[in-house]
């Protein structure tokens, strides 16, 4: 929106400036050169997209959702990609015949597919990356790791359809991993309640904590962190709602499962999202002298120094 000079209600209506406002000054001829600050004429620098309270409800939660990541017009053009690609595999927009419950799709894209692509990863989403995991410490990555998901093909009520895990399967997980700063879940379409969302265990991303820290210095496997944590209750689950453009910002610690899709939209309740591992450049530091840790650091951090209360086994 362009800015409104306080003076410009006044001009345009013929009236005086006020006294306490020095009238503009008109060079007395074409030639006269006008020096003009140059710091007035910046723009002013935009709010993070992330305040303190959304911090603070990631490190407590394991997630916070970024709204209006990207454009919606942009999130319209990927999901027509989309739905050229499941062409190939045989399912239709228009034939609800060949829909399935859940189907993957195994590519990345990235603008070397279609230039449309480099419009997801926006200066605001990339700024929201470097306050959760820290300016320049995540790696560049492209639109991956996708499972669309189709309505009518499950029973209510709405839960959990997928097995509960943390990503990450075919590395050694460390405290301190490097091959995963944290999971972006982004929403091409829109996804109302019992609409396919992941389903997110509130705080479950601080038993793992504990749980690689007991299995310090070798570590675990991927699969072994997700059996181990699935044998812990649950005591709240959330599912990602959200509007088109939209991405779930997700610690990578969190256990997660895909959900049933119970939408009753036909072809607009099909579930377009995807869901990114982030990479880090380094291993995390969780013994920062300065405590300058990132808010992904902060809450392994927090959760070894004040254990979280474990659900019960189920």
């Amino acid at each position: 929106m362009k800015r409104k000079h306080p003076l410009d209600d006044a001009h345009q209506s013929g009236e005086e400036p006020p006294d306490d406002e020095p009238a503009r000054q008109e060079p007395k001829d074409k030639h006269q050169r006008i020096t003009i600050d140059p710091a007035s004429s910046l723009p002013l620098p935009l709010p993070p997209p992330l305040d303190a309270n959304a911090i603070a409800s990631f490190q407590r939660d394991g997630f916070v959702l970024l709204s209006r990541a990207f454009p919606e017009s942009t999130a319209q053009q990927c999901r027509a990609l989309i739905w050229e690609r499941l062409v190939q595999d045989g399912i239709e927009k228009s034939d609800p015949s060949t829909w399935v419950e859940r189907h993957g799709i195994p590519e990345i894209y990235t603008a070397e597919d279609a230039p449309v692509w480099d419009g997801v990863l926006t200066p605001r989403l990339k700024q929201a990356m470097d306050q959760l995991c820290g300016r320049d410490r995540w790696e560049d990555f492209g639109c991956g790791w996708w499972m669309i998901t189709f309505p009518d093909q499950a029973e209510p009520p709405w839960e959990a359809a997928g097995k509960w895990h943390v990503d990450g399967a075919a590395y050694q997980h460390h405290l301190d991993s490097k091959e995963s700063g944290l999971l972006a879940v982004f929403l091409f379409s829109d996804i109302a309640p019992g609409e396919g969302g992941t389903a997110l265990s509130v705080g479950s991303h601080k038993w793992i904590a504990r749980l690689l820290e007991k299995n310090e210095p070798r570590g675990m496997k991927g699969g072994a962190v997700s059996f181990q944590a699935r044998k812990f209750r649950r005591e709240q689950v959330v599912e990602v709602n959200g509007k088109a453009g939209d991405v779930m910002l997700v610690h990578p610690f969190l256990l997660h499962a895909r959900s049933k899709n119970l939408g009753q939209k036909g072809a607009d309740s099909v579930r377009m999202m995807c869901n990114p591992n982030v990479r880090l450049h380094q291993k995390m530091n969780l013994n920062r002298p300065d405590g300058a840790y990132s808010p992904v650091e902060q809450a392994i951090v927090d959760a070894l120094r004040k254990p979280p209360s474990h659900p019960d086994s189920e």
